[in-house]
Formats: C-alpha cells, structure tokens, sequence
C-alpha cells in the first residue's frame, strides 16, 4: 500500500491525510498515505525478521539534550510505538484510527528492535499481541466486495473499535501481514512461535489472496496484484511489498517444514519479481510508478517518487543493482534536500532513511533521522514548526518509528 492514499502508502497509505499526487488514474480510493511511512518486511534482506511490542502503554521518553546513540534511538521509538497500542492489542495510527498496514510496519520495527538486542521481551509481546489482533479481525466469512481473510480498517467510537468496511488495498494488507507473521516466528520466541505455527491455516488464506486471481484474490495476468479486486491497477509499491511478503512467508513455511507449501509461495514471489522487473523503464532511469505508466520526477514526490525506493527496499533487487543505483541516482538528484526531509510532504518519509542506509549512505539517513527529532521531539505528534490546523497530515505515525528503528539497524 502507499499514498493512494499510503505513508507513504496510505500514506494513506502511505502518508495519512495526503493527497493523491501521481497520474489520476493512479490514485486510487483509500484513506492512507504510506509515502511517507512505510511499507513489510521491507528491509527484510538487511535486517532481521521479527519484532513484539509490550502489553502495556509506555511513557514517551523525551528527546535528549545531547545526541542520542542509535541503541537510544531505538529504545525510544520502540516506546514510542508501544505507547500507541491499545488493550486489545490494536496499535493506533497517527491521531486516530487503526490501520493494519501501518500497525504491520510498526510491528515489523519491533522486531527488528528485537533481532538487534534491544527492548527484545516488550518488543516480541507487543508484537504478539498486534498479530493477535490482526488475525481476530480477518474477514473470514468475506468482506463487502466478496473477498474472505481482507481486513477492513477501523474507527473508535468511544472505546469501541467499529470496521469500516473497507481498507486502502488488498495486496499489502496481506502481504505484511505475512511478513509480521514471519518476522515473529524468527523472533525465536517460543510462544510467538507457537502462535504462528497455530495460525498457519489463516496465513495460507491470506497468502491465497495474492495468488488467486478473481474472484478468490487480486492477481492479475501480467503477474502483478491489483490493489484491490475492483482497482485494476498493479501499483510498485504494492508488488515490492508482495514479493518480500511470499518471500518471508515461503521462509515460514520451510521453519515449519511444509516444504510444497514453501515451494509454492517461492513460485508466487519469484512471478511477482519478474513482473516487477518488467516495470524498469531504461529510457528513463526508473521504475513505473504503476503497471506501464512511466514515472516522471518533476511534479510532487509522493507516489512516483516514492515508488523508486520500494524494489530495493524489499530486496526486489539488491543495492548493487544497477536499476537500483540508477533510480536511487535519479530520485535524490530530483529530491536534492532529502536530507532534511525536502519532499514537499508534511509527513515523515522514514522509508527514504532506511533506503539510503541499504544503498550505502548511513550518514544520509542518520542526518534525516536527526531531522525529524528535531521537528518532532520531544512531543511526537505534530511538527513543531506548524500546528494542527497546518499540519492535519502531518502527525507522526507508529509506523514512522517502526520504519526509523529499521533504518538504525541498517545503518548501524
């Protein structure tokens, strides 16, 4: 998912609250803005799977007067995203409101705090405890437009959690959703794993929906999912996350020693990869932000911009692809001042960190995560140099922290 509403996917998803900035047959409907947030198991190739967040809120530490090491770092976004899950096991994203792909990468940034040593036995519960709630709100029996195991996003009236019966996309959606599931049980935990094995019935359902076409799923002829089985759009973002997704979960399926099952999904990631690579536009030195649209880097950056992050980010391909190193070339000469967050976004793009620590810029994404305590600490809600009314979009998300703790871990 991404802006399409993505976070930066959603932002919306990806960058809650922001609108639509690519073609306008791109945009699709949804509430999300993952652009600048995001996206699954993302780093999955740099950075460990697996991550858990505490039972309990926790106390929001404030920003320290001197800085902070990365150990500290995460030990605060870790909280910071604890303090956001509720007694239910939801984790809240933004100023309100639960979003299960944006909840997915708050829980991936757990567990990757987990593999790094760091707020390990808070990290894996909370991220029991959000997979718990995940898996409680399936739509087992179908949801509005007839597909089964979606999950809608849900609203808060007073205490209660209401669906709203609907959801940005069902591609990533589901395809975190395996990753968290993967991420937790190499969390070597022994009760998460124990969770995940019990639960792999209703992975195989979800998993189903990236490798069915309609009307069981979202997949499509050319051998990329569409957003969902009434958008007929295969988006970048979407596929990257769905290939690590059928990756982490063809990896969950050897662990458990289901090995034609793990065969399968390796054949589902392996398409999805290939129709991916069938998106790179040599003439232009990126990545179509969808299906055949060329993407152009001259108007806003979120989605197109955006999209040129997501095949490395996902180990679509590795940093020393020269795909990679072309899009990675052309997105920050478009985007000079990405350092200090110059994307002409209100939300963080916590993902762009995480991609220059991959493509061998630990100084570039410690500088935008530097940046963004600046704006953000010690608070964590709206940016400091603008208020509510100015920064509706610009509330820092769960899922932020949880793409920022990977971002530390990646570039040390």
């Amino acid at each position: 998912m991404h802006q399409r509403n993505r976070p930066v996917r959603i932002l919306t998803r990806r960058l809650a609250g922001h609108p639509d900035a690519g073609h306008p047959v791109a945009a699709r409907p949804g509430s999300r803005h993952r652009a600048a947030i995001l996206a699954v198991a993302a780093l999955a190739a740099a950075i460990p799977l697996g991550l858990t967040v505490p039972a309990a809120a926790h106390a929001i530490p404030a920003a320290p007067l001197q800085p902070a090491s990365s150990a500290e770092q995460i030990q605060t976004h870790v909280a910071l995203i604890l303090s956001k899950q509720r007694a239910s096991g939801a984790i809240m994203h933004g100023s309100g409101g639960i979003n299960p792909y944006f909840g997915n990468s708050a829980a991936l940034g757990l567990l990757a705090a987990a593999r790094a040593g760091i707020a390990a036995p808070d990290a894996v519960v909370g991220a029991t405890r959000w997979y718990d709630w995940v898996l409680a709100h399936l739509n087992r029996a179908g949801d509005a437009k007839g597909l089964a195991y979606t999950i809608d996003d849900y609203r808060l009236q007073g205490d209660a959690e209401i669906a709203t019966g609907s959801y940005d996309s069902v591609d990533s959606y589901a395809a975190t959703t395996l990753s968290v599931a993967a991420a937790l049980h190499a969390s070597g935990d022994p009760a998460a794993q124990q969770r995940v094995a019990g639960s792999i019935g209703d992975l195989e359902h979800v998993a189903a929906l990236l490798t069915h076409a309609a009307p069981q799923g979202v997949r499509k002829s050319s051998g990329l999912t569409q957003a969902t089985s009434t958008y007929n759009v295969g988006y970048l973002m979407d596929n990257a996350e769905v290939f690590a997704g059928l990756r982490d979960f063809a990896g969950l399926e050897h662990a458990l020693g289901r090995t034609a099952q793990a065969a399968s999904a390796e054949h589902w990631a392996e398409t999805t990869r290939t129709a991916i690579l069938r998106m790179w536009n040599d003439k232009t030195g990126t990545w179509n932000d969808y299906d055949r649209h060329a993407a152009t880097l001259t108007g806003a950056f979120y989605p197109q911009g955006m999209a040129q992050i997501f095949p490395v980010l996902h180990g679509v391909v590795p940093s020393g692809d020269a795909r990679a190193v072309r899009a990675w070339q052309s997105v920050t000469a478009a985007w000079p001042g990405w350092r200090s967050s110059g994307f002409g976004m209100a939300s963080p793009v916590a993902t762009f960190a995480a991609t220059a620590a991959l493509m061998g810029d630990p100084a570039g994404a410690h500088a935008m995560i530097d940046d963004f305590t600046a704006r953000y600490a010690p608070g964590w809600g709206i940016p400091s140099s603008c208020d509510a009314a100015s920064c509706a979009t610009g509330w820092w998300y769960p899922s932020a922290s949880g793409w920022t703790i990977r971002a530390l871990v990646a570039a040390g």
